[in-house]
């Protein structure tokens, strides 16, 4: 069985056969061959495989960290998440929709007529779009003592809702023996939220 073996033997032959500078050379250069077509042809691919895969493993780590990190604080988050949301809940509850807001502005007319005023007007005005949110003025006018002026502004305030009383004359009305009635001008702004709305 022949494995080839005659043509290297007779490759060697001729080789043998060569003058010794061409012997010498070629020893030289044989080496220098094969180790620079194994650093070309397998080493530096695989040195560059090893620098990729060693960024993709740095990478990794990054986000198993980051996991890690998340998983160690996941009752933390669940908190904070727990808390924003009843953030919004509570802001939400400050500025009412569009179906909410005529009982707003019917609860601050009875706010007012509890303690005791007497309303000449009360005009919603043209709404301001502010982004998610409106501003909505009410033109208000009443009449009634300073003791029942003070108290409808104080149970506003206590309102959880948010409305503004700003931009008021208090003018006397009618002074008599038993009192003085003031009237009172100004404006009364309320917030509505708007949903879809934007900044």
């Amino acid at each position: 069985m022949d494995f080839g073996l005659d043509a290297v033997q007779q490759q060697l032959d001729k080789v043998g056969k060569l003058p010794p500078q061409y012997r010498v050379a070629l020893a030289v250069l044989l080496p220098v061959l094969l180790v620079g077509s194994y650093w070309y042809f397998l080493y530096r691919p695989a040195q560059e495989d090893h620098k990729r895969l060693v960024v993709q493993q740095q990478g990794l780590q990054r986000k198993l960290n980051e996991v890690r990190s998340v998983a160690a604080n996941l009752e933390k988050f669940e908190q904070e998440i727990a808390d924003l949301e009843a953030e919004l809940k509570h802001a939400l509850l400050q500025l009412p929709s569009s179906k909410e807001l005529p009982g707003l502005l019917t609860d601050i007319t009875t706010l007012g007529k509890k303690a005791g005023l007497e309303f000449n007007a009360f005009r919603p005005q043209g709404e301001h779009n502010k982004g998610f949110y409106a501003e909505v003025p009410i033109e208000i006018e009443f009449t009634g003592s300073y003791h029942q002026v003070a108290t409808f502004f104080d149970r506003i305030a206590k309102l959880d809702r948010i409305v503004n009383v700003g931009d008021i004359s208090m003018t006397v009305h009618r002074e008599n023996l038993l009192g003085t009635t003031l009237k009172v001008r100004g404006k009364a702004i309320t917030f509505r939220f708007v949903e879809g709305g934007g900044v």
